[in-house]
C-alpha cells in the first residue's frame, strides 16, 4: 500500500530541500570537538529539520521509482558535499598545523623576547649600581681634593705670610745696616779729617 502523499520529486522539490536545508554550501569548517550539551542538542535539532524537510520533499513524488532517484541522487549529492568537507578538513588541519607550529614559534620567541628583556634589565640595574658607586666616589675625590686644595691654599698663604715678615725684618735690617754704614763714614771721615789735621800740625 501506497504511502498517502507521498509524489515524486522533480527539480524544483529537489532545490527547495538544497535551499531549506541549513548549513549545506556554509557548512566548510572542521567540528572543533569542543560542543558543549547546548550546540549538541542545536545539532540534533538541525538534523531533525533537514530530515522533515528531506520527507516533505520525498512526499511530492508519486512513484516509489521516482522516490529511490530521489534518494540516490540525495545520497549522491551529501556523497559529495561529504567529500568535500573531508577536503576542506584535511585542508584546514593543514592549516590548523601551520597556526600550531606558527604558534610554538612565536611563543618560543616571545621566550626569548622576555628572557632577554629580563637580562637588558638586570645589565641596566647593574649599570644604574655601577654608575651611582662611580658618582659617589668622584664626589668623593673632589671633596677630598677640595680638602687637599684648601689645605695647599692656607700653606701656601701661611708661608707667604712669612716670607714677606722675613723680607720686612730683612728691609728693616738692611735699613739699619745702611744707618749704621752712614754712621761709621761719618765717623771714619772725622777722623781722617781729624788724621790730616794733626799731620799739618806735626
Amino acid at each position: 500500500m501506497e504511502e498517502p502523499g507521498i509524489c515524486g520529486l522533480g527539480v524544483k522539490a529537489d532545490m527547495a530541500a538544497r535551499k531549506e536545508i541549513p548549513g549545506r554550501e556554509a557548512r566548510t569548517g572542521p567540528p572543533d570537538g569542543q560542543q558543549d550539551s547546548e550546540c549538541s542538542r542545536n545539532k540534533e535539532k538541525t538534523l531533525g529539520k533537514e530530515v522533515l524537510l528531506l520527507m516533505q520533499a520525498l512526499n511530492t513524488l508519486s512513484t516509489p521509482e521516482e522516490k529511490l532517484a530521489a534518494l540516490c541522487k540525495k545520497y549522491a549529492d551529501l556523497l559529495e558535499e561529504s567529500r568535500n568537507v573531508q577536503k576542506q578538513m584535511k585542508i584546514l588541519q593543514k592549516k590548523q598545523a601551520q597556526i600550531v607550529k606558527e604558534k610554538v614559534h612565536l611563543q618560543s620567541e616571545h621566550s626569548k623576547a622576555i628572557l632577554a628583556r629580563s637580562k637588558l634589565e638586570s645589565l641596566c640595574r647593574e649599570l644604574q649600581r655601577h654608575n651611582k658607586t662611580l658618582k659617589e666616589e668622584n664626589m668623593q675625590q673632589a671633596r677630598e681634593e677640595e680638602e687637599r686644595r684648601k689645605e695647599a691654599t692656607a700653606h701656601f698663604q701661611i708661608t707667604l705670610n712669612e716670607i714677606q715678615a722675613q723680607l720686612e725684618q730683612h728691609d728693616i735690617h738692611n735699613a739699619k745696616l745702611r744707618q749704621e754704614n752712614i754712621e761709621l763714614g761719618e765717623k771714619l771721615k772725622k777722623l781722617i779729617e781729624q788724621y790730616a789735621l794733626r799731620e799739618e800740625v806735626l
